[in-house]
């Protein structure tokens, strides 16, 4: 008896283990930790990363909304961690950010443009004042620019990773993509699946619309380049020590709440007519196979932005949404020569 109620009191901890102590740790030159903070009344967790804590801070915004991955820049992209202290965020709801009790009511766009400027003032309090780089990716780049456009002087620049620019716009660009290929390859079922899909996602069964897109957009190579199913980033949140097995469990239902939460406001998103100039140097990352974030728009947007400090549109030819994983390397060069400017 005593041994199985050892058994489950054991697995108990496995299961609610947060795995810091394997990262936890810094030294007088380097930083390696994994923090819980209070961020608009919510415990929300960041990993604070860098071989020299007198390099440049970058926060990295996650994609989603609710694709919280505090792993992702350390698995795909770890020499960033270099050049730059590199603050991965869980997000209000999101991954190690959506404990049971979390109040879903509190999860609003405006909340979350708090929770961005709470966490850089923490941020720049930390490493002595300093101004730092905000890179957002998909979702986040949305969080990035009115970020930007409302605390300018908080940063040094704005690195955007696929950018979205207007929800019902790339929505429709999206379903044109996939539809036409598959009117090119003849593919039957997913001719007939989209054909019932209304891209503005306003009826009852919008999310499973929007699912079934999705589904034939990471077929059809609009999410990755070099892959067409997520088996990677499966294993790369299994691998990640950031999460304990409670986490990973929770990690798809929370991301499926934050979207659904979120998702219907975010339809009325329009950066060509809600902004129009940004006060900081501006980066596009674009990927050439892009339709998750169609890179149509960024061109677009990006020639009608004005950009007093500066503006750059850089192509990456062999990515489609997600940079990272298409082009780490490329990423990483990409930004170190944003840092060196």
């Amino acid at each position: 008896m005593w041994i199985g109620i050892l058994s489950v009191v054991i697995l108990g901890i496995l299961a609610c283990w947060f795995g810091p102590a394997a990262i936890n740790k810094s030294d007088k030159q380097g930083i390696n930790t994994l923090e819980q903070i209070e961020l608009g009344g919510v415990k929300q967790w960041i990993s604070i990363r860098g071989s020299d804590i007198n390099n440049p801070v970058l926060l990295f915004l996650h994609g989603g909304p609710g694709s919280a991955n505090l792993s992702k820049l350390r698995i795909e992209c770890p020499e960033l961690e270099e050049h730059f202290v590199v603050i991965s965020w869980d997000q209000r709801g999101a991954g190690k950010s959506a404990l049971p009790w979390f109040n879903w009511n509190s999860l609003t766009l405006d909340q979350m443009r708090q929770d961005t400027h709470q966490l850089t003032g923490y941020l720049r309090q930390k490493f002595g004042g300093r101004k730092i780089y905000l890179m957002g990716f998909s979702w986040g780049t949305v969080l990035g620019l009115w970020t930007i456009q409302d605390y300018p002087e908080d940063y040094l620049a704005f690195i955007s990773a696929s950018q979205v620019v207007s929800f019902p716009e790339g929505e429709q660009l999206s379903l044109a993509y996939v539809q036409q290929v598959a009117k090119d390859t003849k593919n039957q079922k997913a001719i007939q699946e989209l054909s019932m899909i209304n891209p503005s996602y306003e009826s009852p069964d919008w999310v499973d619309q929007l699912n079934k897109q999705r589904k034939w957009l990471l077929s059809f190579g609009g999410v990755y380049h070099t892959a067409n199913n997520y088996n990677h980033e499966i294993g790369m949140l299994l691998k990640a020590s950031e999460y304990s097995f409670v986490d990973f469990g929770m990690w798809p239902i929370n991301s499926s709440k934050s979207l659904k939460t979120l998702y219907p406001e975010l339809m009325s998103v329009d950066f060509f007519n809600s902004v129009k100039k940004v006060e900081v140097p501006t980066y596009f990352l674009v990927g050439r196979h892009d339709y998750n974030a169609p890179f149509e728009l960024t061109e677009s947007y990006y020639d009608q932005l004005q950009a007093p400090q500066g503006k750059q549109l850089i192509w990456f030819e062999d990515s489609a949404h997600d940079l990272f994983y298409d082009q780490p390397e490329e990423l990483v060069k990409t930004l170190i020569k944003i840092k060196n400017n």
